[in-house]
């Protein structure tokens, strides 16, 4: 019975299984795969690229506070210079001067930390704002998201 001869239907079968496995082999081996390499080595160099971008910006931001805490502490030596120099005249004249320079001192000192506190202020908001900027064109870089949506 013909119907029940499997063996040349399976052997053909097999013929063309090879056959088809040889051609799909070839193509994805030379035509779809280094496609695939050559965007995933791509993405890879863009990633890096971007990576390399943020350490400089944070090793920017380090330099800048590092900055800020420098003339901060020149700022606290010049008004402990200041507060010195004054108590050294101070003890010289008589009580009255004493107390009138001890409160334009001590008002001088307030000012000068106010300022200081507002420039550290108005740095942290710049360095937080820059940082908030760069975070953002990154992620939008890599994730292809609109600004508006990306909130941090």
């Amino acid at each position: 019975m013909p119907q029940l001869e499997q063996v040349e239907f399976f052997i053909s079968q097999l013929f063309w299984l090879g056959v088809f496995f040889v051609i799909l082999f070839t193509v994805l081996t030379y035509f779809t795969l280094p496609k695939i390499r050559a965007f995933l080595n791509k993405r890879d160099e863009f990633v890096q690229s971007h990576i390399s971008k943020q350490d400089e910006l944070i090793k920017k931001a380090e330099q800048l506070i590092q900055n800020y805490e420098t003339k901060i502490n020149e700022a606290k030596d010049q008004a402990n210079k200041i507060i010195n120099e004054a108590k050294e005249s101070a003890l010289v004249e008589s009580e009255k001067l004493i107390k009138a320079t001890e409160e334009k001192i001590q008002n001088e000192i307030k000012q000068t930390e106010e300022k200081v506190a507002q420039e550290k202020n108005q740095a942290l908001s710049e360095l937080n704002s820059q940082l908030k900027e760069s975070a953002t064109n990154f992620i939008t870089k890599i994730t292809n998201f609109d600004k508006d949506k990306i909130k941090i």
